[in-house]
């Protein structure tokens, strides 16, 4: 935000940022982490956890916004930011400030074969097909047949080659093989640049002249993705251990502190702020980007409330 109000990067700034992230940054981060997922059965409900809130998001936002007629791209934008959680730079750090290293392991489980995971398929897929739909408007009426084919072909052609989904097909080719330790390194070293260079492109997306127009898209949001999302999450969690035995470590705390260990960490990433991935992919497709400036420079600062209360009320 300072370098914005200091006149010290161009306009384009963001555009250019989030430029590296999709092209660089995040397809680095896909080949690490992708190829050395390791699936638990007992697991299962952490790593699906995600990809099930993005799904709710996905109907409630769309029944949402027609029903009160939002924008397309404001719609979009909800869906991703508030249907996928930071469960990397937030929810890791949280778990091992709420829960302990030991459980740190359960965390990058639900950000690698959840959360990640989610983006880059379901995510982008939504995003890019959106997209496309939305630069349709000019194909002519009585080419309705013409214009659907024109619009699948530019999906599947924009997914494709999409840089992460590039690499995501490449990191499960290459699962069968090792990587060496010059490799890990270089990989690591780029993807570590993903959540600064966020950062900045975030920051400088964001102008709070504009909460007064977009409360009412913030506040649905931010309540579905910080209070709604850990909920729905939390009856899940205990209907499926009522109806399950389990022999996970369990720890103290009141109403969900009979859950195994697993669930209740589960229940805690559900409850974190949006990705920065998603918020800057909106930003780069234009899909609202000035409200997903906001939903991740008010989100991230209001989890650090919300995320003790509801572990010392619930966990």
């Amino acid at each position: 935000m300072f370098l914005r109000r200091a006149d010290l990067m161009p306009e384009e700034g963001a555009k250019v940022l989030g430029t590296y992230i999709i092209y660089v940054a995040l397809p680095a981060l896909v080949l690490l982490h992708v190829h050395d997922l390791s699936f638990d059965s007992s697991l299962l409900f952490a790593a699906l956890m995600p990809h099930g809130v993005f799904a709710v998001s996905f109907i409630v936002f769309r029944l949402l916004g027609t029903w009160l007629a939002w924008d397309k791209r404001t719609i979009v934008c909800l869906t991703l930011t508030a249907g996928l959680g930071n469960t990397s730079f937030v929810g890791i750090p949280m778990i091992q400030a709420f829960f302990g290293q030991a459980h740190v392991g359960t965390g990058i489980l639900i950000d690698q074969a959840g959360s990640f995971l989610c983006l880059s398929t379901s995510g982008i897929l939504y995003l890019i097909f959106e997209s496309s739909r939305s630069g349709d408007s000019g194909f002519s009426s009585d080419s309705g047949q013409t214009a659907q084919k024109n619009r699948l072909q530019s999906v599947l052609t924009r997914i494709i080659t999409f840089p992460p989904f590039i690499a995501l097909i490449v990191a499960l080719v290459l699962r069968w093989l090792d990587y060496n330790h010059i490799m890990r390194e270089v990989l690591t070293s780029i993807g570590s640049t993903l959540t600064p260079v966020a950062m900045v492109a975030v920051g400088f997306q964001i102008r709070f002249t504009f909460i007064s127009g977009r409360l009412k898209h913030l506040t649905w949001g931010l309540i579905f993705r910080l209070l709604l999302s850990p909920a729905l999450v939390a009856i899940l969690a205990l209907a499926v251990n009522g109806g399950l035995l389990h022999n996970g470590l369990v720890l103290e705390g009141p109403i969900l502190g009979t859950l195994p260990a697993a669930f209740q960490v589960t229940i805690f990433e559900a409850a974190m702020p949006p990705m920065i991935t998603a918020g800057i992919l909106c930003i780069e497709y234009d899909m609202d980007p000035d409200l997903a400036g906001l939903m991740l420079g008010l989100g991230i600062p209001i989890s650090f409330i919300t995320l003790p209360l509801m572990h010392s009320l619930f966990i």
